[in-house]
């Protein structure tokens, strides 16, 4: 017996060692062009399943899942998921995929400015009325200040990277704690920390390398197990963190609260009800009074912020908005049952319906974002669904082991049972082409510093936005927009450009040649596509009925 879990424990090494060897290999190699994780992870599962054979394990083995992972496992794979993520992030990085529009403009080089004393300034934006102003103009962005200390020690885009990838870390670690407070067993809470880590939406918010509602899925955590704990301290620290990530931390908040109230209620005392489920709210609403009412005219003008529009579909100020949804509620609840939400609920395969204890607080967040005129917030795209992750996995999981203890009677069967299906659901059917991928570096981008190095003479250089995020933080150097490339100022100014690399905001028509494919004897063209990488090209091809792929592509 001791030499077949030997033997096992050596084939599960190998099978986790050949994962990372691809998943590090193929970006460096640069085969194959992309690498999706499901295509690695779910081979590499099923060998474990091979390997393990838990169809035969009995009743003594069946008991073992009640096992509960020791503080030194825990943190050992924390540390090793975090540097699997920060590679991702720094291989998106380094292939190109990570653009200033994205990053840079907003974050990274802000926080160059906020050591020189212009806090969270923005020098160039892809929207002119955003540049050369603080981003604390748009958003109560608190928590980026300490963040951009880092970089008293050494300027690099790396450190918001890093801190992409410590907090989905850390938000996995509370989530795993939360369910063994909550009675899973080790398999079923490891499970639902994982689903965490893999689910789309997670990764569709690590595509951009940083964006402040990432430390939402740390913090979120952090105060519903610093809650079931009744650690007040600990839950404090954590509603501040939530508090200084931004001005709309009253809805999430609001949804911690409100699972602590649903699954702990009647067990808390009347001092704890009032620390652990009102006075959160309260500051995070006295956070948000305070920012619309006085930072937002102070730095703007404005008596609105500058995202009013995205729901001006109900009012022309957030109070009129607010005041129209409520009137209008059968308006609302149409516009949300049509927006993204189901989407979103997808690789948690809809079992947050059945935990809805743990769900039910981000309702208000799931209406507001379903109502909005602005399609990307409605859709739940980019990283607006990740501030709901934390309630979902977590419901999730509660709502397959009720559902797996109510099909099985084996008690070690549902907690397998119910990791499977969580594990699954979020690596399998939310883990497709919105998920994780991998695609190779990119020799551009190497040469970006090299390149720039040979322009160190030139007044102004204006730089392709898929380059910007590597070139430094000059202030000659410049992101090239239609508005900085005809700016007076800049007459004569050198320009970066490179081909397969984004040019956002430009169009394709913005990048084609002033000497037209007309002038070759090329005529009845429909539209032309210049400087697009070659998987784009295809692309277009096969859409517009021009070409086919066929096999071996």
């Amino acid at each position: 017996m001791c030499v077949h879990r030997q033997i096992v424990r050596v084939a599960l090494a190998a099978i986790g060692l050949a994962v990372l060897l691809v998943l590090v290999g193929a970006p460096l190699v640069g085969w194959p062009p992309v690498v999706r994780l499901p295509a690695v992870l779910v081979p590499a599962l099923a060998l474990a399943l091979l390997v393990t054979r838990p169809w035969r394990w009995r009743e003594p083995d069946l008991r073992a899942l009640d096992w509960q992972p020791s503080g030194r496992l825990v943190w050992s794979a924390a540390l090793i998921i975090g540097l699997v993520l920060f590679w991702y992030v720094l291989t998106r990085f380094q292939s190109g995929e990570i653009n200033a529009v994205d990053f840079t403009i907003y974050f990274d080089r802000p926080c160059f400015q906020t050591l020189h004393g212009r806090p969270l300034f923005v020098e160039t934006s892809d929207t002119p009325g955003f540049s050369n102003r603080s981003e604390l103009a748009d958003h109560a962005y608190w928590g980026m200040l300490p963040v951009c200390s880092l970089y008293a020690l050494y300027p690099s885009p790396l450190w918001l990277h890093a801190i992409s990838a410590m907090a989905v870390v850390g938000g996995a670690v509370h989530v795993l704690r939360i369910l063994q407070r909550l009675g899973a067993g080790g398999t079923l809470a490891s499970a639902t920390a994982l689903a965490l880590v893999l689910n789309d939406n997670t990764a569709r918010t690590l595509n951009y390398g940083f964006h402040p509602e990432v430390l939402y899925v740390w913090f979120i955590p952090w105060m519903i197990d610093a809650g079931l704990r009744g650690a007040r301290k600990s839950f404090l620290a954590a509603t501040l963190a939530c508090v200084l990530v931004k001005e709309d931390a009253c809805l999430p908040i609001f949804g911690a609260s409100g699972a602590l109230a649903l699954n702990r209620f009647r067990i808390m005392t009347w001092a704890d009800r009032c620390l652990f489920l009102v006075l959160p709210t309260a500051v995070a609403l006295a956070n948000l009074a305070v920012y619309y009412g006085c930072v937002v005219p102070m730095l703007t003008g404005e008596s609105r912020p500058t995202y009013a529009h995205f729901w001006a579909n109900y009012g022309d100020t957030p109070m009129l908005a607010l005041l129209g949804m409520v009137t209008h509620p059968l308006r609302v609840m149409v516009s949300t049952m049509t927006s993204g939400v189901f989407r979103t609920l997808v690789p948690h395969l809809f079992l947050p319906v059945i935990g809805w204890r743990w769900a039910l607080g981000i309702v208000p967040i799931i209406a507001l974002y379903g109502a909005s005129a602005n399609e990307q917030v409605r859709a739940f795209g980019i990283y607006y669904a990740i501030v709901l992750v934390p309630f979902l996995v977590i419901a999730a999981s509660s709502g397959a082991l009720t559902l797996a203890r109510r099909l099985m009677t084996n008690a070690g069967h549902a907690q397998l049972a119910a990791a499977g299906v969580i594990l699954l659901g979020a690596l399998l059917v939310g883990s497709g082409n919105r998920g994780y991928s991998l695609r190779p570096w990119k020799g551009e981008i190497a040469a970006v510093s090299a390149a720039l190095a040979r322009l160190s003479n030139e007044p102004i250089v204006l730089v392709q936005s898929g380059l910007f995020p590597h070139a430094g933080y000059d202030e000659h150097v410049k992101l090239l927009t239609p508005e900085t490339l005809h700016d007076p100022r800049h007459a004569g100014a050198a320009v970066l450009l490179a081909r397969g690399v984004g040019a956002y905001p430009f169009q394709a028509k913005d990048l084609a040649s002033d000497f037209g494919l007309n002038n070759h004897g090329l005529i009845h063209l429909d539209r032309v596509y210049w400087n697009l990488p070659t998987s784009a090209l295809v692309e277009e091809a096969v859409f517009r009925g021009e070409g086919h792929l066929v096999q071996g592509g």
